[in-house]
């Protein structure tokens, strides 16, 4: 019985190991997208930190054509981050669904309201229904990995 209750402590820090380094990967391929395909002149962040000046040097391209690049470029980074602050959550109250929920919502609430926050002249950015959309979306495909890949190993 100890053996099992060991193997399954295990599994679970392995599942929370697997979930912080699956939100650093959504989190920083997010900013690679930003560097590599936007204007990153506007970012926010620039106008608090000195832009480095290599990062002129690496932009392959400032937009798109086509629909799916938009989506790429302009929406996806914003899904990124969102996923990845929920695979954080998620890591952190794994077993406790109260405080996750809960962590959750507040986490999907925040940043859509940044986002909104943007209609406004005081907030700088854009506004865009696709962000939105994709905090989302971001949410509701976080919960299926989960309830496909993970509930039903940790209830085993």
């Amino acid at each position: 019985m100890v053996l099992c209750m060991q193997s399954k402590n295990y599994y679970i820090k392995q599942i929370k190991t697997t979930y912080f380094f699956a939100a650093l990967a959504a989190f920083l391929i997010g900013i690679a997208i930003y560097v590599f395909y936007r204007n990153i002149d506007n970012l926010v962040l620039f106008r608090y930190f000195p832009k480095p000046s290599f990062l002129a040097s690496l932009s392959l391209l400032h937009g798109t054509d086509t629909i799916g690049g938009y989506l790429f470029v302009f929406t996806l980074p914003h899904g990124l981050w969102c996923i990845s602050g929920l695979f954080v959550i998620r890591a952190i109250w794994l077993h406790n669904t109260k405080w996750r929920a809960i962590y959750g919502v507040i986490f999907i609430i925040v940043v859509s309201s940044l986002e909104i926050s943007q209609l406004s002249e005081n907030r700088p950015g854009t506004f865009d229904i696709l962000d939105l959309s994709s905090y989302f979306i971001s949410a509701f495909l976080e919960s299926i990995v989960f309830n496909i890949f993970v509930k039903r190993r940790i209830i085993k």
